[in-house]
């Protein structure tokens, strides 16, 4: 849907100008904010003075000055709004062929935009429309209802930016929790059977992923490699066996998965700074 062509594809009413059916500043009446009210046609609402919230059926939309909200045709909502400070809007009213298609891509309550520099880009368009507001001929008209589709599309644009964005995010979240929970499952089988034979290539298998993958989420995750993991683990063991005179250095190698004993006692001197013997005498 990044593609403006597929989504000229899927929706063609988008292309067609939307009909002004009227347009003007407006200042709301106190009694306005008490009662709710529908529409039959669709309003693009840009805020002047005060701040208005919409209350609307699945929730509330809060504007500001210089913000610009639209509520869809045959929407039940209120606007509320402070009596005293008052509210001033530019509001337009139209009509659209391609307003389901449209409002199934924007949620009204998504709105106002974040973003200043287009929402100071359509405070121009607005300010263009309210210099305009005698339509004149219908060439006038024209170029109203395409000033109006022109911030429709604005709106629309950063919708789809809005959820791309999301969609980026949420992605980058599972992927993070994908490699958080890996590690931790790699971390459980050597916690469980550091004292059997154990490769790389057979532990990948097992979680079902590359061993490259593996090595470098582990390395990622841990900040330490997957065998440094293991290695401490066995040592750890080992030098707690050793301690409690639970048999010889060889038994000790075995019992924490190493078959050869020298190179059990090479890793182990390396590691804590004597020989298992030394440490068990």
């Amino acid at each position: 849907m990044s593609n403006p062509h597929s989504i000229e594809t899927a929706f063609p009413g988008l292309a067609q100008l939307p009909h002004v059916r009227s347009m003007g500043s407006m200042i709301f009446d106190p009694i306005w904010s008490q009662k709710r009210h529908v529409s039959g046609n669709c309003e693009l609402i840009h805020i002047i003075k005060g701040t208005v919230q919409i209350e609307l059926p699945r929730g509330r939309l809060t504007g500001r000055p210089g913000d610009t909200l639209l509520v869809p045709t045959n929407t039940l909502h209120r606007d509320n709004f402070d009596t005293v400070s008052g509210l001033k809007v530019f509001m337009v009213q139209f009509v659209w062929a391609a307003e389901s298609d449209y409002f199934a891509m924007v949620k009204p309550l998504a709105l106002p935009i974040a973003s200043t520099r287009v929402a100071e880009d359509m405070a121009r368009l607005f300010d263009r429309l309210r210099a305009g507001l005698d339509f004149g001929t219908e060439a006038d008209h024209l170029l109203v209802c395409s000033q109006v589709h022109s911030i429709l599309l604005m709106i629309l644009r950063e919708a789809l930016r809005n959820t791309q964005k999301h969609g980026a995010q949420a992605k980058k979240a599972y992927g993070e929790r994908h490699r958080r929970l890996l590690m931790l499952r790699a971390r459980q089988y050597l916690d469980e059977h550091f004292a059997e034979p154990i490769s790389l290539d057979q532990l990948a298998r097992m979680l079902k992923v590359s061993p490259f993958y593996l090595s470098h989420v582990f390395s990622r995750e841990s900040d330490f490699s997957l065998f440094t993991y293991l290695t401490n683990l066995r040592m750890r063991r080992a030098r707690a066996l050793l301690q409690a005179g639970t048999g010889n250095v060889t038994d000790v190698a075995h019992a924490v998965g190493y078959e050869d004993e020298g190179y059990f006692s090479k890793v182990f001197r390396k590691y804590f700074g004597v020989s298992p013997r030394d440490l068990r005498d």
